[in-house]
């Protein structure tokens, strides 16, 4: 199940982030960034565990970043991160937006879902003062993906997709 997060929920998120951002593989979050933003963040929940998270942002004019998308190892190849790109497909129709990218190394499984690589100077240039916080940020390997929400808009497919609107901040 994917639910909003709860403030109660911020050192746990902080916690499963941890675990990818020890070895880069998403930036680390403060618990008080956490905190600030926990309307951004969305958990799946299995068995009564946090088994993954993701976070939606806005202000990069008309796109969407879905963003610290992790899910517990114990949990994995199990789909659930499929099904949380799924959500945050569904979530990004809700906003006034045109496009929803990711920085992400699960190429194939974006690829999959319907994202298309593009050139990471095609994104936003504020996208960018996040990265001075990466551990690559000297030698960024995160492939840069995009799926058109306009597109989706349009197809007869996004009114059921858009039907579940969670806060996106």
């Amino acid at each position: 199940m994917i639910r909003q997060a709860k403030y109660q929920d911020a050192e746990s998120i902080q916690n499963l982030l941890r675990i990818f951002s020890e070895t880069g593989k998403v930036l680390f979050r403060s618990l008080d960034d956490i905190t600030e933003n926990i309307l951004s963040f969305l958990i799946y929940e299995k068995n009564n565990d946090i088994a993954g998270v993701y976070s939606l942002k806005t202000g990069w004019g008309r796109f969407v970043e879905l963003r610290s998308l992790v899910v517990d190892p114990q949990y994995s190849n199990q789909g659930i991160g499929t099904k949380m790109v799924e959500e945050s497909i569904k979530n990004a129709l809700s906003t006034d937006c045109d496009t929803l990218f990711v920085l992400t190394y699960a190429v194939s499984m974006f690829a999959r879902l319907g994202f298309r690589v593009v050139d990471k100077e095609k994104l936003p240039h504020k996208v960018w003062n996040d990265c001075n916080a990466c551990l690559h940020q000297e030698n960024c390997d995160e492939t840069a993906m995009v799926i058109s929400l306009v597109s989706m808009r349009k197809s007869s497919g996004a009114q059921i997709l858009s039907d579940s609107a969670i806060r996106v901040v």
